[in-house]
């Protein structure tokens, strides 16, 4: 059974539709990462999980007993708001141990539970400190500490490192998930940062105008998305126009490409091809072989590869991430005739302009 069950849960704000019949069932101890652009649904969805919205129909589910009608103290969930909400006249002890206080907590367990999270957030030191004396990464430690300090059965993370730079990100997101693999606690985060939530989640949930398309391991919905605007969102993508040949072929710019073609374009006349930068191959061109050829358009050195823009012989652009090394053993200048190669089985493959999935979304 899911620890966290949401079903059908559906909220609009006047003429718009923030959420579009929702459902998501989140295991016990999982990471699981609500990923879109802003508008999408997915900080109405974490706030109606909270209580602090109610959904117009739906229902949420926690270990199989229904909380819709509960109030957010109801429902013993841990929230972290992207603005940290920290109460500028309490120290650090103070504002972790707050909701330990209103619960009538005596002082010798409140300082011992303050002292606990001290440790698992590395804030020990700073407990007289008051929010102004802290840098961003601090108060997002603490108001990471106060949201856990009633121990929750739930966490739930409203983009809590948008305000930081990106080193102080890339080093606190790894903290959050540490801790949550310490405590074993099921948390729900919010973002809109691809990395972000590639990098910590156990699943990620793509979002777009109110609806989930697609669930699933970050792996999964990076190599596997099920439509074209998942796999344009998550990471970059090259289009190119292609002609289905059966279950396994597909022909771009005149080339035949081996790769998994999916039962809903098979006997198409044309589809569109998407390609990741890192799975496509550049070299010289080599006598006697019919690679698909191109003129090296640009390139853009970025420390450990190098991003280089392909203009193909059928007019296409390409974005094309080689190592560096590589491309220093290839020697290659702008306006080179190049050859390139869509690595097999890498390609994804959709039906032409649209954005429905090509098969069932898991």
């Amino acid at each position: 059974m899911a620890q966290l069950s949401i079903r059908g849960i559906t909220k609009s704000f006047g003429r718009i539709t923030a959420l579009d019949n929702v459902s998501l069932d989140i295991a016990s101890g999982e990471f699981v990462t609500l990923l879109g652009a802003s508008g999408c649904g997915k900080t109405t969805l974490l706030r109606i999980i909270a209580g602090f919205t109610r959904p117009d129909a739906g229902e949420l589910m926690l270990n199989g007993t229904s909380i819709g009608t509960l109030a957010p103290s109801k429902r013993g969930l841990g929230f972290v708001f992207q603005s940290y909400a920290l109460f500028p006249t309490h120290t650090v002890a103070q504002n972790i141990g707050f909701s330990l206080s209103i619960r009538g907590r005596s002082k010798v367990e409140i300082a011992e539970r303050v002292r606990e999270l001290c440790e698992l957030t590395r804030l020990s030191g700073m407990e007289y400190r008051y929010p102004h004396e802290l840098s961003g990464g601090q108060q997002q430690r603490v108001a990471l500490a106060r949201a856990l300090a009633p121990s929750p059965s739930i966490l739930l993370l409203d983009e809590p490192l948008a305000a930081l730079d990106a080193k102080i990100r890339a080093h606190l997101r790894t903290e959050i998930r540490g801790v949550a693999d310490r405590l074993g606690i099921t948390t729900v985060y919010v973002t809109h940062d691809q990395e972000e939530a590639l990098s910590i989640s156990d699943r990620i949930a793509v979002m777009d105008a109110g609806r989930i398309l697609q669930v699933g391991t970050p792996m999964d919905v990076y190599l596997k998305p099920v439509t074209r605007f998942v796999a344009d969102f998550i990471g970059t993508s090259n289009h190119l126009s292609g002609r289905p040949l059966g279950s396994g072929q597909v022909e771009v710019e005149g080339h035949v490409l081996e790769t998994q073609v999916p039962e809903a374009v098979i006997g198409l006349k044309r589809c569109t091809v998407c390609a990741r930068p890192e799975h496509i191959g550049l070299s010289r061109p080599q006598p006697h072989t019919d690679s698909p050829r191109g003129k090296l358009a640009a390139f853009s050195f970025l420390g450990q590869s190098v991003r280089v823009t392909v203009r193909t012989a059928a007019g296409s652009e390409l974005l094309i991430d080689m190592p560096t090394t590589d491309w220093l053993a290839q020697g290659l200048q702008v306006y080179d005739e190049v050859a390139w190669v869509i690595r097999p089985g890498s390609a994804m493959v959709f039906a032409p302009d649209r954005e429905q999935p090509v098969g069932d979304v898991p």
